[in-house]
């Protein structure tokens, strides 16, 4: 009796417990996989230095860097829900009419004669990276001069870096190979100041990829945008656009550099940004990054215009190893006569729209 007793307990039990495991089962595969941990960082550096030369009858010809304060700031993965590396910023100044008893100010400022002054900020703005530096040099008057034997430097620098993941999609399968067409966009001014012969400026940016793919190899791209003081193609901004190389299923690596500099007597002004401002993916593809799972913005925020491509063969979202890569066709920009007959014929639409009403 005892054993058919507990014979009767038990069944009830495991026959209960065969449907909750069923169900934990369905559940599991129904909810999605976790996301890969993918990694972002930003970084942000400002400095400056003067570059002396000049020949002594005891030491004959010197050559030395004087280097001014610097600063940075860094933002690893988001850890505090940072929008931003944090602005680094420096403010220096070796005053002119001075008279000293150090030998690096007489050397460097040639007796009193010339002083130095740099300001230079840097910051990764979620993924908008803004560098501004002025140089400048003048005479024991305060009057913009250039020195015979010093010439000062400033530099600002910002950057990102990140990594991306395209999974396979049902026409391309894990391990084969794709491309994303990306748009980079550098806006910003270079001059130099009044009455300076030696002043000049740059602005750079430059768009770094690279992976490696399931066989061990390494795989590298990048493209830049430039300019300088003396450019007259520079209209304040330029957009250029790269095919890039991924492979289905493989984690690959963006980062965005933009550096600003300007000698003696210049400034570089490129806080307005640089920037992704568009991506085109392949058909039927979902994009995943560190700086989303950073919590920086969703996809459209952070790189701007995202599209896909309207067909899984389309040339911009397809490498061909055979032909550099297959080209690509860059998105249509309007010219300045269509934009003024797209918001005429908004206008338009409004009227008729305020009409009915």
């Amino acid at each position: 009796m005892l054993s058919s007793a507990k014979s009767r307990l038990v069944r009830p039990q495991a026959l209960c417990a065969r449907p909750f495991a069923a169900s934990l089962l369905a559940l599991a595969t129904a909810l999605p996989a976790a996301a890969v941990p993918l990694n972002f960082s930003s970084s942000s550096w400002v400095q400056g230095n003067i570059d002396t030369s000049y020949s002594s009858p005891l030491l004959g010809d010197v050559r030395f860097t004087l280097q001014g304060p610097s600063d940075s700031r860094y933002n690893w993965n988001n850890p505090l829900g940072n929008t931003s590396s944090g602005l680094a910023s420096v403010n220096y100044a070796i005053a002119a009419g001075q008279t000293s008893s150090d030998p690096i100010y007489n050397i460097v400022t040639s007796d009193g004669q010339y002083g130095f002054s740099y300001a230079a900020q840097a910051e990764a703005d979620h993924l908008r990276l803004r560098t501004k530096t002025t140089s400048t040099t003048v005479n024991a008057l305060g009057e913009t001069a250039s020195s015979p034997n010093s010439q000062l430097w400033s530099y600002a620098s910002a950057s990102w870096n990140q990594q991306f993941l395209i999974e396979s999609t049902p026409q391309r399968p894990k391990g084969s190979y794709g491309a994303i067409l990306v748009g980079f966009t550098l806006d910003g001014t270079t001059s130099e100041m009044v009455g300076s012969y030696d002043g000049y400026a740059y602005g750079n940016g430059q768009l770094n990829s690279s992976f490696v793919d399931l066989a061990g190899v390494s795989f590298s791209s990048n493209f830049q945008i430039g300019t300088n003081s003396g450019d007259p193609t520079w209209t304040g901004s330029r957009t250029t656009y790269k095919k890039l190389l991924f492979q289905y299923g493989t984690v690959f690596n963006l980062s965005l550099n933009q550096w600003s500099q300007a000698y003696v007597n210049a400034e570089s002004d490129f806080s307005h940004t640089g920037y992704i401002s568009s991506i085109e993916l392949p058909f039927q593809s979902t994009l995943e990054s560190g700086a989303e799972q950073a919590g920086l913005g969703g996809t459209s925020q952070i790189y701007g215009n995202v599209t896909h491509s309207a067909t899984a063969d389309d040339i911009n979202t397809n490498w061909d190893f055979s032909n550099n890569g297959g080209g690509f066709n860059p998105p249509a920009v309007p010219e300045p006569s269509s934009y003024a007959l797209m918001l005429a014929g908004l206008a338009a639409m409004g009227f008729l729209l305020r009409r009915r009403s």
